[in-house]
């Protein structure tokens, strides 16, 4: 069972395992792992959408089986909020271009370093960046 607490916490890894793999010149398999953490930390948020002692809508947990990270903002309830954010923060805009672009098929591809140091860096980003607002979001 896949707690929020282990959700972040899986998170928090990938994204380290990712840079990790970077510096090491490891550009694919960072790349497909920041994805990732992406994915799971927007799979956390949702998790806290669920009551306790309450059985949850069976067609929600189905579309939570999902690795596309447009449709993960929109089941934790954060478009609007998302919205919002890249209007104020053209940065933050920028790099929700290139997070989300990611797919679980990354795994089958060769990325080239710029690919993954630009996923990397608009996940990562203190100000402006995507996991961080994720994370604001638990």
């Amino acid at each position: 069972m896949l707690t929020k607490a282990a959700l972040t916490q899986l998170a928090n890894a990938r994204l380290n395992e990712a840079i990790t793999l970077f510096g090491a010149g490891h550009h694919s398999g960072a790349y497909y792992l920041a994805g990732y953490a992406a994915e799971l930390g927007l799979k956390a948020c949702i998790s806290a959408l669920f009551q306790p002692d309450t059985i949850p809508d069976r067609r929600l947990v189905e579309r939570i089986y999902t690795h596309d990270l447009r449709k993960l903002v929109d089941l934790a309830g954060l478009e609007a909020d998302r919205l919002a954010r890249a209007t104020a923060d053209p940065t933050f805009a920028e790099n929700w271009e290139y997070v989300q672009g990611w797919s679980e098929s990354a795994r089958y591809l060769a990325m080239e370093e710029n690919a993954a140091r630009l996923l990397i860096d608009g996940l990562r980003g203190s100000d402006h960046g995507v996991f961080e607002w994720i994370r604001s979001h638990w």
